[in-house]
């Protein structure tokens, strides 16, 4: 039998603490008190009696997972043989103790429900108190009349997403497209459910519609009053003086007289104050100065400066409630001006236009639940290391957990946010639109004061669909009319009107991507969705041409860490057109033949740029190199075209479970090759040595907010290591700023060589360092003459790991080390070494190795 806690008890203990030791003499008027109610749980398949252990927060997956049911979902295909589960109705149930003092003390008592997933009925001792049905809001029930004292009994009936959303779809006599679910084409409910759209599969991810308690349960209970919540803005911002203001909203029970405080760091120079509440909901505005600010930058630029709001709210004796944040002082905006191309698009900080550099993400685990603090820390420190300032929180998938949030405050890592709508159009009835507008409100109110929230977006590629997929031409003009005046309704009415009425500072933008004006996407102005490559086919040239002015998607992609292949594979299902690899593979292209899908995309553009090696190893490393180059070249294009371009967000960083697809980690936090080149074009300052026209130019690209000055220093080599040409000279680069600083006919420093065996090195040194570098090659992969070479490793112990020195007589072209089981971490990899040079990198793990010959080495001059 689970133990059973008496909630009295602990709430004793805890109003003890958090009250004014002596000074309040009834209980429960003190602080209020909150205790998680995520213990004891049992679930059990609607119809049956067979109840097992469930984890709360969780999902109804897991649990099965855990208790022997389903084999894991993410080896081999067992996805499919999990699919039953999204028809099953689930219920999930605990208990809990109440002694009579709780009943009769304070004036609130309320269960708080911070996610259910998603059609869930919840009951409190047999009585209906809930009836949920939107997987992004928390829920709050004032339970005291409900209670009992002794034994209590909480039980969830979640009904089956898949069933509740085929009743909507049959209740409609038009289609309403959603692009990406994994179901046939008549059976698609994602659109109907307001729940995580990817859970119903994407082109990069498993179908695994989940249902489940996903965030806390929590019991709370307070008396006469309590901050609901506070609202913090930054006015004016400077380097000598920063207005801020906002209001505290505060609950009360009792109307009459109290004091609320506001502390900045521990200093009382926010507030002090005594107001009068009324019986209900109250605000309470502030303002004050601060002077000489930290202002809150983003990474690399400066520092991302934190200062803690402490907020607290008393009667005549007793302190009732505290509220805490962390707040940046900064002032952001999205500037759209005209110009001679069309419009700018740039976001602008402290009064500095700043160069966007990151990666759409996705969530890390395709059982929200299971996502932990561990795993949040994981994407947003690959994203500070890869030298982002942005990161985009795409609308398939789930608003993210403050932890989030605030890692990203910590970081320097600005969010653009979508709303939760991704390829489909949603139905028009009162109630979903409805519940749409409680989804918006309940997130800009959670997530408004982050100062890495940079933007609200009101939807992924809907727009684009209705004018460039054929979604308008579904219809006939009546329903064609009631379709899109929903969209308008939607993306034009109620959204925008939460972020207005709740988060009036923050820019909002109807649909990514999208012109200036509301039009399509022309490259001209706003946001673009750049898959000219990939599915376009087009070369990576294209990235150069018609440069748009933010790029909020563009990738390519490639398989993950052969270790990580092992996982979810068996060495028979090594090959990229098995029938397993052709299950992991998501991105289906019909359009282009019948069958034909990510995976031999993969091969078509790895014909293109290199040998298609035999094996699978090498396969799976070429695809990596692969990509690499293609996100190496669209990052240092659009940075080369700044101002013109001033943002580039590449698909995807991160993967939801172990996949072949866009991201540049994978599941397991294994950098790809694409990340390593990501991390070197993100760089502040960046040389980019390109072919123009006939001339060998040189680009320098410098975000920092100062000139930087220092010697170029470029040379022709072959690869054997002569120096055919080489030149020294004076640059400066302004700050903030893109400028060509060298430039000569190719025909003039290559002098009648063959293009195929050299290369362009170009070095950028201040103060006798090198601050950036960089490699020009002349032709495509496959048509250098890679000289053999030999490889040599050496390794000295450090107290992370090992220093590892690797080098070559002649040019080793793409150096790949590995350890054998996949453990620890290289801080540079796949990297070129120069004919006669080292590289030394850094090997961070806890394994003892015999570095020189346990390392694995392979070069793309070995295939």
């Amino acid at each position: 039998m689970f133990q059973k806690k008496s909630l009295l008890g602990m709430l004793f203990f805890f109003s003890g603490i958090l009250m004014f030791s002596g000074s309040c003499k009834e209980q429960f008027e003190g602080a209020p008190v909150t205790l998680e109610i995520n213990d004891n749980w049992e679930f059990s398949q609607a119809g049956t009696d067979e109840w097992m252990p469930a984890k709360v927060p969780g999902t109804v997956h897991s649990d099965l997972m855990a208790n022997g049911v389903i084999e894991d979902p993410y080896y081999r295909m067992n996805e499919d043989d999990v699919q039953w589960i999204e028809d099953e109705d689930w219920i999930y149930r605990t208990t809990f103790n109440v002694d009579e003092s709780l009943l009769s003390g304070p004036d609130v008592i309320e269960l708080v429900f911070k996610g259910l997933d998603t059609y869930a009925d919840v009951f409190l001792n047999d009585t209906k108190i809930l009836e949920a049905d939107n997987m992004f809001v928390g829920w709050n029930v004032d339970v005291r009349e409900h209670l009992v004292e002794g034994e209590n009994e909480l039980r969830i009936y979640f009904h089956s997403p898949v069933k509740e959303g085929m009743k909507k779809l049959k209740q409609l006599d038009y289609t309403l497209p959603a692009v990406n679910e994994q179901a046939p084409e008549g059976e698609r409910t994602n659109v109907f459910t307001r729940k995580a759209p990817f859970h119903y599969g994407w082109d990069w991810g498993p179908r695994l519609v989940t249902s489940g308690i996903w965030k806390p349960v929590e019991l709370k209970a307070w008396s006469k009053a309590v901050i609901e919540d506070v609202y913090v803005q930054t006015d004016q911002a400077d380097e000598q003086t920063a207005t801020v203001s906002g209001f505290m909203t505060i609950n009360a029970t009792k109307s009459g007289k109290y004091g609320v405080e506001m502390e900045l760091d521990g200093v009382p120079e926010g507030f002090s104050k005594n107001v009068e509440l009324k019986q209900g909901t109250n605000k309470i505005p502030f303002k004050l100065e601060v002077n000489n600010p930290k202002l809150w930058w983003t990474n690399r630029l400066g520092e991302p400066h934190l200062y803690s709001f402490n907020f607290s709210l008393k009667d005549e004796i007793c302190l009732l409630d505290t509220y805490q944040l962390n707040y940046g002082i900064r002032t952001l905006k999205l500037v759209q001006e005209p110009d001679e191309t069309g419009h700018t698009f740039y976001f602008e900080l402290n009064g500095v236009p700043v160069f966007m550099k990151g990666a759409n993400v996705i969530p890390p685990e395709t059982l929200t639940p299971l996502i932990t603090e561990q795993r949040y820390q994981q994407l947003i420190n690959n994203a500070v290391e890869a030298n982002m300032n942005m990161i985009r929180v795409w609308g398939g998938a789930i608003y993210g957990d403050n932890y989030l949030y605030e890692l990203c405050d910590e970081n320097g890592i600005l969010v653009w946010q979508d709303f939760m709508f991704a390829c489909a159009l949603q139905p028009g009835d009162e109630d979903h639109l409805e519940n749409i507008r409680k989804e918006a409100e309940y997130n800009v109110k959670r997530l408004r004061n982050h100062p890495s929230l940079a933007l609200w977006c009101g939807n992924n590629e809907n727009f684009h669909g209705w004018h460039e997929w054929g979604w308008k031409d579904m219809y006939e003009p009546d329903v064609r009319d009631f379709v899109w005046n929903t969209y308008e309704k939607i993306f034009h009415e109620i959204l925008p009107n939460a972020v207005e009425k709740y988060d009036p500072q923050r820019a909002y933008w109807p649909s990514t991507p999208m012109s200036y004006g509301g039009t399509k996407a022309d490259r001209k102005s706003g946001d673009e969705h750049d898959w000219t490559i990939w599915f376009g086919r087009k070369p990576f040239s294209a990235f150069e041409e018609d440069v748009p002015r933010f790029v909020s998607e563009y990738g390519l992609q490639s398989f993950p860490s052969m270790h990580t292949i092992r996982r979810f594979s068996e060495k028979q299902d090594w090959s990229y057109d098995s029938e397993v690899m052709r299950h992991r593979q998501r991105g289906r292209m019909p359009y282009i033949r019948p069958g034909f899908d990510g995976n031999d995309m993969i091969k078509w553009y790895m014909e293109q740029y290199y040998d298609v090696p035999d094996s699978f190893e090498n396969f799976v490393y070429v695809s990596q190199l692969l990509q690499a180059k293609a996100y190496k070249t669209a990052i240092e294009a659009h940075r080369r075209n700044k101002p013109h371009c001033m943002g580039s967000l590449y698909w995807q960083l991160n993967d939801c479970w172990p996949a072949i697809s866009w991201s540049t980690v994978d599941y397991y936090g294994r950098w790809k090759a694409a990340h390593y080149f990501v991390r070197e074009a993100n760089e502040p300052i960046m040389v980019s040595p390109v072919n123009e026209d006939g001339k060998v130019r040189v680009y320098a690209v410098n975000d920092y907010l100062q000139s930087i000055s220092g010697e170029l220093f470029v040379k022709l080599i072959d690869f054997e290591g002569k120096v055919l040409y080489s030149e020294k000279i004076e640059a400066e680069v302004p700050a903030n700023s893109s400028k060509v600083v060298f430039e000569n006919g190719l025909a003039v420093i290559a002098d009648g060589q063959e293009l195929n065996s050299l290369l362009f090195s170009v070095e950028f040194q201040s103060g006798g360092q090198i601050i950036a570098d960089n490699l020009l090659y002349f032709e495509r992969s496959k048509a250098l003459e890679l000289p053999e070479t030999k490889i040599e490793i050496s390794s000295v112990k450090t107290p992370d790991g090992y220093s590892v020195t690797v080098s070559s007589e002649k040019l080793a072209k793409n150096v790949f080390l590995d350890t054998p089981d996949g453990s620890g971490h290289f801080s540079d990899n796949y990297f070129d070494i120069l004919p006669g040079e080292s590289v030394v990198v850094d090997l961070k793990t806890d394994k003892e190795l015999d570095v020189e010959n346990d390392l694995i080495v392979n070069t793309l001059n070995d295939l």
